[in-house]
Order: C-alpha cells, then sequence, then structure tokens
C-alpha cells in the first residue's frame, strides 16, 4: 500500500502538471513546490534511512522489525488519510495508470535484485527519482506515438478539401471567440469546433481523428501553447486560412520566458496563414499589432483605441444584467450590437467575429441576429443562484485581464456584500508579484471582502488590498473550511466571484 499510495500522490503532481518538465519546474520555483519538497516520503523519510544506513546496526532481526514498523505506522496514516478524503490521485487515465504500475514494477525488480531488507528502505526514499525516470522512459515512446496521431490527423483532414479552418489564439478570450464565432457563422455554414479544453496539439489531432467533417464546412480551432514552435505544429497540422489573435499578456510567462517568446508564439498561427487568407487582429495590444506589416494574408483588426485605426472600432459600451449593448464602426460604418452575455470586455471576443463573418459573406444583419443566440462557455462569468446569494463562476479564467472583466461585472452589484475567493494566477514568472499586488488594489476598491487560497500569491494580493479600503481578508487552505466559509453566506445577500481554479466540493455545492 505505501508504494501505491506514494506513486498516486507523486503521479497526481505530474499530471496536474501534464507530464512536462517545464511546468513541473515553475512548480517546484513556488511555495507550495517549496513545501513539496518538505513533506515526510520526499525529505523526511531519505533523511530518515540515511540516519540508518550511518548507524551501527548490524543485527538483521532489528533492521527487519524496523522496516515493520515504518510500514505499519505509515499504513495507519494512509488509511486515515483515507477516510478523510486527504488522499491524492491522479485522474485514472490509461497514461497514468501504465505510469504508476510501471513504478511500482521497477521498484519491486529492484527491491529482489538487491535481495535485501535496508534495498526496501533505499527504495522508499527514492520514489520520486522512480517515478520520474519511468515518465522520461515513457517521453520516447509517447514522442513517437504523438507524431504518428499528429501525421494521421493532418492526411485525415487534408482529404476535406473544402473545408475552411479558422485557428484562434491569444493569451485570453480564445475560447469565447471560438464559441461566439461558431454560432454567429452557424447560420450560413456548418460548423465543428473543437470542445472546451482541447487547445494542444495532441488534443486537437485526437479530436480530428474521433469526428467526421464529412458535414462541415467551417473548423474552429482553439489553439494553445506552453512554448514557441507548438502553435506552428497545429497549424502545420490543420492549415487554418483565418487566424483570429485575440491578445497577448503575460500569462504563462515563466514558461515562455519573456513577453516576446510569446509574442513570436502567438504570431506562429498568423504567419502560417496563406495570401488568400485573413488575420483579425486587436490592434489596441502593441504585441498583436507590432509585426502585422509582414504578414501577406489580408490583414483587418479591432480594438477601442481610435488612433490605432481599427476596422472595427468599439465607441461605446453599457453592460446590463441581461448582457451588454455596444457602438462602433465596422469599415466607418455605424454599428449597434446587443448580446445576451455579461461583461463589457466580451465586446472584444465579438467583434473579432463580426469581421471574420464579412469575409465569409455573412452580412451584419445575419451576424446580429446570431448574436442575441450567444452564451458563455461554461465557468465564464456564468451566474449561479445560490439561496439568496449569487455566485459569479469564473473559475475557466487564468489571467489577469480576465480577473479584471470578472471584477468589472462584480462591481455592478453594488447593493449586495462583495466576496472574492481565488487563488490568482498561476505561471506568471518574475511578473508574479506585480500583477498580483495590481489585482490585490482593483479587489480592494470593489469587494468586502478577499478569499485567498493559495500562498504563494497571498503576500502580493494582501500588499496590493492594504488598509483604505477596509477589505477584509482571509487566508483558506482547507477546502472543507472554504466551504463552511460560503455555506455562511448561502442566505445573505451577496455576491461572491469565483477566480481560477477552486475546490470540486465547492463547485459542487454551489451547482
Amino acid at each position: 500500500m505505501s508504494a501505491f499510495v506514494d506513486y498516486n500522490y507523486f503521479c497526481y503532481i505530474l499530471q496536474l502538471k501534464e507530464y512536462r518538465m517545464d511546468r513541473i519546474k515553475d512548480f517546484l520555483s513556488t511555495k507550495k513546490g517549496k513545501d513539496f519538497w518538505k513533506k515526510y516520503i520526499v525529505l523526511w523519510r531519505p533523511i530518515f534511512v540515511i540516519i540508518i544506513f550511518l548507524s551501527p546496526i548490524d543485527d538483521l532481526m532489528i533492521l527487519k522489525y524496523t522496516i515493520i514498523t515504518i510500514f505499519s505506522l505509515e499504513f495507519i496514516i494512509n488509511i486515515l488519510q483515507l477516510k478523510r478524503g486527504k488522499l491524492k490521485h491522479p485522474v485514472f487515465t490509461k497514461k497514468a495508470i501504465l505510469i504508476i504500475f510501471s513504478a511500482i514494477l521497477v521498484e519491486a525488480l529492484l527491491f529482489f535484485a538487491s535481495g535485501a531488507w535496508i534495498g526496501l528502505l533505499l527504495l522508499m526514499s527514492i520514489r520520486l527519482l522512480i517515478i520520474s525516470l519511468v515518465v522520461s522512459i515513457f517521453y520516447i515512446p509517447t514522442a513517437y506515438i504523438k507524431k504518428i496521431i499528429i501525421k494521421k490527423a493532418k492526411l485525415k483532414l487534408s482529404k476535406y478539401k473544402n473545408l475552411k479552418v479558422i485557428g484562434i489564439t491569444g493569451s485570453y478570450g480564445k475560447s469565447s471567440v471560438k464559441n461566439f464565432l461558431s454560432t454567429i457563422i452557424g447560420k450560413k455554414y456548418r460548423v465543428i469546433k473543437t470542445p472546451k479544453n482541447i487547445n494542444t496539439e495532441i488534443g486537437i489531432a485526437k479530436f480530428i481523428l474521433d469526428n467526421d467533417f464529412a458535414n462541415a464546412d467551417v473548423f474552429v480551432v482553439e489553439m494553445g501553447a506552453y512554448k514557441i514552435g507548438e502553435i506552428e505544429l497545429i497549424c502545420d497540422m490543420v492549415e487554418p486560412t483565418i487566424g483570429v489573435l485575440t491578445a497577448i499578456t503575460e500569462q504563462h510567462l515563466a514558461l515562455f520566458g519573456g513577453i516576446k517568446m510569446t509574442q513570436q508564439a502567438k504570431y506562429e498561427l498568423l504567419r502560417s496563414l496563406p495570401e488568400n487568407g485573413l488575420a483579425v487582429v486587436n490592434s489596441d495590444n502593441k504585441y498583436c499589432r507590432e509585426f502585422l506589416h509582414e504578414l501577406k494574408c489580408k490583414k483587418v483588426t479591432f480594438g477601442v483605441e481610435e488612433e490605432f485605426n481599427p476596422d472595427f472600432l468599439i465607441k461605446e459600451f453599457d453592460n446590463t444584467a441581461q448582457g451588454i449593448n455596444f457602438f462602433g464602426k465596422m469599415y466607418n460604418k455605424d454599428i449597434s450590437v446587443s448580446a445576451p452575455v455579461i461583461g463589457t470586455h466580451n465586446a472584444k471576443n465579438i467583434v473579432p467575429c463580426y469581421l471574420v463573418a464579412d469575409f465569409l459573406g455573412i452580412s451584419i444583419e445575419e451576424a446580429k441576429s446570431q448574436t442575441n443566440k450567444l452564451v458563455l462557455p461554461d465557468n465564464t462569468l456564468s451566474i449561479i443562484n445560490y439561496g439568496e446569494a449569487i455566485i459569479l463562476d469564473d473559475t475557466y479564467n487564468s489571467n489577469y485581464n480576465g480577473f479584471c472583466a470578472g471584477l468589472d461585472v462584480l462591481s455592478g452589484y453594488s447593493n449586495k456584500k462583495r466576496i472574492v475567493v481565488t487563488r490568482g494566477i498561476p505561471e506568471l514568472g518574475a511578473m508574479s508579484t506585480e500583477v498580483h499586488t495590481k489585482i490585490g488594489s482593483e479587489i480592494a476598491y470593489i469587494a468586502d471582502e478577499l478569499i485567498i487560497l493559495d500562498k504563494d500569491n497571498a503576500e502580493a494580493l494582501i500588499d496590493g488590498v492594504g488598509e483604505k479600503f477596509h477589505t477584509s481578508i482571509k487566508i483558506v487552505n482547507d477546502p472543507n473550511e472554504l466551504l463552511e466559509i460560503i455555506k455562511s453566506y448561502k442566505n445573505t445577500p451577496s455576491v461572491i466571484l469565483l477566480e481560477n481554479r477552486v475546490p470540486d466540493i465547492l463547485i459542487k455545492e454551489v451547482k
């Protein structure tokens, strides 16, 4: 049981970071990562083994009973944690199961090869190393299999000669634009789109192989990346003719290594477009517009800053409980749009869809009629009635601009107590303190209470909040404690904004 529990926990950590060494390295640099190194199975058990090695114990029976005692104590602790629901384990995919049992098998073979009880103690102390080696070994066949899957997907998609592929990338807004665009062009074209969380090369490839495109006119593909070359690989596979770039910000900066590297990665979509294609770009963002002049395809832009002459200029916003209204100019023609989605930021998620629709021969009136059917992606500022309280579920968001958009919606509920629940934004690298301090100051201006779920970002958030607006702050590490706090608001007139990932038991409770 000891090996099974340990390898489950290690696999849980590895799976959270998609078995990627770059993401694991970033995790280990955080306070959570440093706490990980202090855990008994990582630090204290190896220290205990070293003490035994250095001690003058020669009696085999004493050593044997020492090991049995350790196993017994760990067994009791694991049973207690299991009863409390505190044992961590990965989602049991085929890959995770194979990794766990391969690690157990390697340990068993090494133990039988050593033939010594002290060898078992040593193996118990290096389980993190064993599973890391297993994952590294698996990388070779996994990379080869991935190439085969991507090649098959590319071959399959190439057979649909009349299929138009639209790629969407950016640091935020990708999923919203994907959903909105699919709806707006859906009246004239038969559309298939990648599902909510599918935006990596292997995820997209598997989606292509699992679905029939015979009755589709347009394939809308959300493209995500953690490093340079990943979007280029997706584009080589799906060959987009239209590309939408929503924005370029500090998201995943720790993985990219700098904003210019992020820019280079996102521009891989635009640079892949053919001469008869279309690039739709946010002109307000300097990193988006910087290299537009280098593109060979047609280029159109959108934004609120008139000085950059966007093809769709948004001039006025109005946010209501029923949705948003905005007015602007598209190709210098006045246009007013109403949509049943909350948050004025969604205007900048809708207008690129209008520019794509125009390129595809859809009139403004046709686009506006479809706009009335727009729906936000799940967990993106979804409104949930929870007793007398209102939950704003924005747990799919993980970027600064999206966070500010959530706070903007929260600010509209001035007659209720306003609470923000967040762990902050992950993988910001050197920008983390600056960004979280800015978020804290925004929270202080709007919210009555801040509940912080991640101590990595707590200090910067607290510094940002300050004392000027008397926002109360709680740091909550225990999911059950958080659940009880949220339950206490159920019968009070309050609005609770959930930003970024929260414990599953909280989502189950409010839904």
